[in-house]
Order: C-alpha cells, then structure tokens, then sequence
C-alpha cells in the first residue's frame, strides 16, 4: 500500500514549480494532488466601503494557503517527497499510511483524518498532559 505524504505551504505562488519539481522527480500527475483555492468574488465589506483599498490587513488570507498530497510507493519516494516539500518551505508535512489517493481527492476527508491525528497527538504526549498540572504562577524564575 501507498503511503500519502501531505503538506501544507503558506501560499499557493510556487505550486506549479512544486508540481514540476515532483514530476523532474519521477511522480506522474496521477500521484500527487494540489488543492488550490480560486478566488471568488466576495462583496465589498464596511472597511472597504469606507476606506477603500487602503484597509488594514491585519487578517491572514487562509485561502491562499496550499495544501499538496503525494502518493508515495516506498521509502526513497517518501523521502524524496519530504525533502521536496522541505525545499519549498513546507509548514508541516503529515505522512499518512492508511489513506490512498482515491480518498485523498477528498480535501475535507483529508482535513478530517489529520484533525483526528492532531487530537491524538495531544492526548497522547506525556509533556502536553502534564502541563495541566502547572499554575499561572510557575514560569522563569529570575536570579
């Protein structure tokens, strides 16, 4: 079975050069998926009526992130894989290898299974659940 490596790029600029640098590597488009975002037509806010194009954007745009999953068949894939998503600055990378590509069309199924993974992690981690034990007033302690 596959193993399906996803990552997630703070935006969506370099997703064809991450393309051509999977496919210079060997994978064929039938591999790897690039969820992109198109921009839709969004009506004019009270910001933007009032000030124009000259609002503040002091809000992150989540749409132009990049979310790109790969079906890798062995090790050296897997690692090729990490190693490209590491080269175009990759926020994290999820390896998941219960999941093929026929379910990883699915963004939401894939947003799902790595929110499960994420809680997991968080209860499963000694250092995450002690720290429920800690008071406000612990902290640096200044000599």
């Amino acid at each position: 079975m596959s193993t399906i490596i996803i990552g997630l790029f703070p935006t969506q600029q370099d997703a064809k050069k991450l393309a051509a640098d999977l496919e210079n590597f060997g994978f064929a488009n039938e591999d790897y998926i690039v969820y992109i975002n198109e921009e839709s037509k969004t009506e004019d806010t009270l910001w933007t009526r009032l000030f124009g194009g000259r609002t503040p954007k002091f809000i992150p745009n989540e749409k132009d992130a990049l979310i790109t999953s790969v079906s890798a068949k062995n090790e050296n894939e897997v690692k090729a894989v990490k190693e490209i998503f590491s080269n175009h600055e990759a926020i994290h990378i999820y390896e998941l290898n219960d999941v093929n590509i026929e379910e990883a069309k699915s963004l939401d199924y894939l947003k799902k299974i790595v929110n499960i993974r994420a809680k997991a992690e968080v209860y499963t981690n000694p250092s995450i659940s002690s720290a429920k034990h800690l008071t406000l007033n612990q902290g640096i302690l200044l000599n």
